[in-house]
């Protein structure tokens, strides 16, 4: 399938349909790990958007697996595959030194990128060539289908950075496309206004607990609670060339919360993984945290926090993305409210509150306030309290 690259489908005996992706032949031969991933997804519209996105993501992966075994790097004759090849092959390309997860995703934008307009010379771009890729790549899937303003944004941030790399390497054209690019400003795609609340997290606990799942009722409170992303909290698997630790099938799990970042003070230590910024929660003036952890019996209590009562290992990110999104609709919170916003909800409540900027910033794990003013989803008790504080400096000014 094209749209499922590697998708492979094998019939159980009773009938049923089990689906994989498989690696190459040729690759695998060569020795690239997982040669094949079992795929668990409904045969849904949403269920097959996600096959897909997931084949996708192991294609990219295979493939740039394939490209560092390159020596040669292919040549450059002033199009967009020829730099495309060169950022993905040559050894000094901001490509190489990404994170495997940024990685891929980039990946996933050079394949549009290619596939679309790879065959364009640079020297010839202008700036209404540049307008009007940043429509093709946002447009509809189908006639009937929304617009994709994210994929438009993702595919032209890659642009931007193979245009860059051009620079880099001295290339006139580049040089010239890089400045056409600098005086357009595209459209962003709309901010999330969902905000997660203190009501959800309990609605979703209570669910949790009732259908069997109190891993994803204390992933939750987690989450909220210490405005924390989900993969500090679950952890998440990045290829691994070696076993050791946490491993299966060519993966290892890292960056989850361990039971033994919890001190005997109860207060628990994290360093952030997207910013390196290390946090500091105490947990005994967090009750909803407590109350999930004395669940759990102390015996229970080693390794990583959070398990999958299934298999009994940490999470993989879409497996828990699916069952807290099938606990929460059942739980009653709106499909607008996704897990990411409990961070989100987390901080705007903070704000709420009256909390200082930096107070804030630290409980986040920010660097700086201005990010976590972004995720400030600024509700009435904020702007009730500013039109407060403008009255009441008005009745002191009055004679």
């Amino acid at each position: 399938m094209t749209d499922s690259p590697g998708l492979k489908r094998k019939r159980n005996k009773d009938g049923s349909v089990r689906e994989y992706w498989e690696a190459r032949a040729d690759l695998a031969k060569r020795g690239y790990r997982p040669s094949s991933v079992r795929l668990h997804y409904p045969a849904t519209q949403e269920g097959r958007s996600a096959l897909a996105a997931r084949c996708n993501l192991l294609q990219a992966e295979m493939l740039a697996w394939a490209a560092r075994g390159q020596h040669a790097a292919p040549g450059y004759d002033g199009t967009m595959l020829s730099l495309s090849r060169l950022f993905q092959t040559n050894e000094d390309s901001p490509f190489r030194t990404m994170k495997w997860n940024s990685r891929a995703n980039v990946l996933k934008s050079l394949v549009i990128i290619e596939g679309a307009v790879g065959s364009r010379q640079i020297a010839k771009l202008l700036g209404p060539d540049f307008k009007r890729w940043h429509r093709q790549f946002g447009a509809p899937k189908a006639l009937d289908a929304p617009a994709r303003p994210w994929r438009a944004k993702h595919a032209l941030d890659a642009v931007r950075q193979l245009i860059s790399y051009g620079v880099t390497l001295g290339y006139d054209d580049c040089f010239r496309a890089d400045t056409i690019l600098s005086k357009i400003r595209f459209p962003s795609p709309p901010a999330r206004s969902a905000v997660m609340t203190a009501a959800h997290v309990d609605a979703v606990r209570k669910t949790a607990h009732t259908e069997g799942w109190p891993s994803v009722a204390l992933a939750t409170a987690l989450q909220f609670e210490l405005a924390m992303r989900q993969k500090d909290v679950i952890g998440e698997w990045e290829p691994a060339e070696t076993e050791g630790g946490i491993y299966y099938r060519g993966r290892r799990w890292v960056n989850g919360l361990l039971w033994s970042d919890i001190d005997t003070n109860m207060v628990l230590r994290k360093v952030h993984t997207k910013t390196g910024f290390a946090v500091e929660h105490d947990l005994k003036l967090h009750p909803a945290v407590l109350e999930e952890i004395a669940r759990i019996p102390l015996d229970k209590r080693i390794g990583p926090m959070i398990i999958a009562e299934k298999t009994r290992e940490p999470y993989k990110h879409r497996n828990f993305t699916d069952r807290w999104r099938a606990i929460a609709n059942k739980a009653g919170v709106p499909k607008t409210v996704w897990n990411m916003d409990a961070r989100a909800g987390a901080i705007t409540e903070a704000y709420d509150l009256g909390a200082t900027e930096t107070d804030v910033m630290k409980s986040a794990g920010h660097k700086n306030r201005q990010t976590s003013a972004r995720y400030n989803r600024g509700t009435i008790d904020q702007t009730s309290r500013v039109a407060q504080l403008r009255l009441a400096k008005r009745s002191e000014n009055k004679p």
